[in-house]
């Protein structure tokens, strides 16, 4: 879900998440807060482990050798009954799922979509803990709005439409976002999303509804968050504001006064240590993540400056890195892949606005440039978001930007060598053509070996089946 979907973020359907909104109401909202990773097992990762992808190695959907203390194990180790509800594999770093969770449950297929199932499977978790007499840490994933969306060809043919949002909007009701061009197939695909952002805001009230009758609920902290953007071109998968960005709201109100939070940078590799923190737990010294807990007791004013998301690879695996460094006003992006040799590939590209697009490059001119830079991009990139929120002007030529330019490129320098990305390399020599498509070649070979040996939580990528797949990743033998 995008950061700017829900009515308490300004989006453009007043009535569309009553539940989400209520969950502002009386928490803590933050107004600049961001993913990790625009994909979901990556982002989800993040949350659990309080470190960066690259430090993990959770890249992008198979599994990693756990060589890290996660939130889950610290809080079972604590006392903590934990739990995941839906979405097991991508919430998780390894395979060893009895390690993080004594209680776990995957939704197959339409059911995925029912507000009701969220609400039976919470009841469900919240019993057990009730019979155990522990505290809790549940992790609730709601599949809206993944596609395929409501009314979405795949999603009639599959029956996930037998779940119906609570209330229908038209096309009259939305608006095609700026980052994408004007057409009545791609606002068809607009109006499905948003259908689909009511959908899983339904399942958020089953959700709240089930923990508010709970003895439990006085002394339960709500999160709430989105894993990645919307799944268009320029959200989901990019590192634009558009794909990073989430809503993130904060509820407990015994301790935490309503409010809005305007003034601090934060982003899910935080969520980690503030659970901890929270919880009066120790924070792991390789937890590089930063508590925001006395923002939320509005003991401390301000947390953060600077906030910083990557992508790595897609679900198929095909390595397409991208890193970027965030501040309150500006964004900076080095791409790289970005040399004009390679052609980036997401998911976006089997849905119907990508194909949109692709359809409308061929006879506009305009609709073309745009579909060309999703395609290519440049190895720099520079977006003032207070003026430009969608990235449509990338600044990084223009000598009026220098100084910011040089100052981002310092942070991100500084942010790479401290977390000892793997992407620094090509960093350094980010000026040299030759070097950076050497350097995505290698990726690339080594990519596909992981597609070929690595336990995969999917059932195929791009070399085919994964279910001999047997390795697990180690990234710490990796350079």
């Amino acid at each position: 879900m995008n950061w700017d979907s829900p009515s308490v973020y300004g989006g453009i359907i007043p009535d569309l998440t009553p539940h989400i909104d209520a969950l502002a109401k009386e928490g803590v909202l933050f107004q600049n807060a961001y993913v990790q990773a625009p994909n979901c097992s990556p982002s989800r990762v993040v949350i659990q482990t309080g470190l960066y992808p690259h430090q993990t190695g959770m890249r992008g959907f198979f599994y990693v050798k756990d060589n890290f203390n996660t939130l889950p194990e610290i809080l079972k180790e604590n006392g903590y009954f934990t739990g995941v509800l839906n979405k097991p594999a991508d919430t998780s770093i390894s395979p060893d799922f009895d390690d993080y969770w004594d209680e776990r449950t995957s939704i197959k297929g339409a059911k995925k979509r029912s507000a009701v199932m969220y609400s039976d499977l919470l009841q469900g978790f919240l019993n057990k803990v009730d019979k155990r007499g522990k505290p809790f840490y549940c992790v609730v994933n709601v599949a809206d709005p993944h596609k395929p969306f409501f009314n979405d060809p795949t999603s009639v043919k599959k029956g996930f439409d037998e779940f119906k949002p609570s209330k229908l909007y038209t096309k009259k009701d939305v608006k095609i976002p700026e980052y994408l061009p004007k057409n009545p197939r791609i606002k068809k695909d607009v109006l499905n999303y948003y259908n689909s952002v009511k959908r899983g805001d339904d399942c958020i009230g089953e959700i709240i509804q089930t923990l508010k009758k709970s003895k439990r609920s006085k002394n339960t902290i709500v999160i709430l968050l989105s894993d990645h953007g919307a799944p268009f071109p320029f959200a989901k998968s990019s590192v634009y504001q558009n794909g990073v960005k989430t809503p993130l709201i904060v509820s407990y109100p015994p301790k935490f006064s309503p409010t809005v939070e305007d003034k601090s940078m934060v982003s899910s590799v935080d969520i980690a240590p503030t659970i901890l923190e929270m919880t009066g737990n120790s924070i792991p010294k390789e937890m590089v993540g930063t508590s925001f807990y006395s923002v939320l007791t509005q003991k401390k004013e301000q947390v953060g400056n600077y906030v910083f998301a990557q992508f790595d690879e897609n679900a198929g695996g095909i390595p397409r890195p991208s890193r970027t460094v965030i501040s309150k006003k500006y964004g900076y992006i080095f791409n790289p892949w970005a040399t004009g040799s390679f052609v980036f590939k997401s998911a976006s590209s089997s849905h119907a606005s990508y194909k949109a697009m692709a359809k409308m490059s061929t006879v506009n001119e305009d609709v073309k440039k745009r579909f060309d830079y999703w395609k290519y991009r440049t190895v720099e990139e520079l977006y003032d978001y207070e003026n430009d929120p969608h990235a449509l002007n990338n600044l990084i030529d223009d000598p009026k930007y220098e100084e910011v330019v040089v100052e981002l490129r310092k942070q991100l320098h500084q942010h790479m060598k401290a977390t000892n990305d793997y992407v620094l390399v090509a960093f350094e020599n980010k000026d040299n053509t030759a070097f950076l498509d050497s350097w995505m070649k290698k990726e690339i070979k080594q990519a596909n070996k992981r597609q070929r040996t690595i336990k995969w939580k999917r059932g195929k990528n791009q070399q085919g089946g994964t279910k001999k797949n047997t390795e697990l990743y180690d990234n710490s033998t990796q350079k």
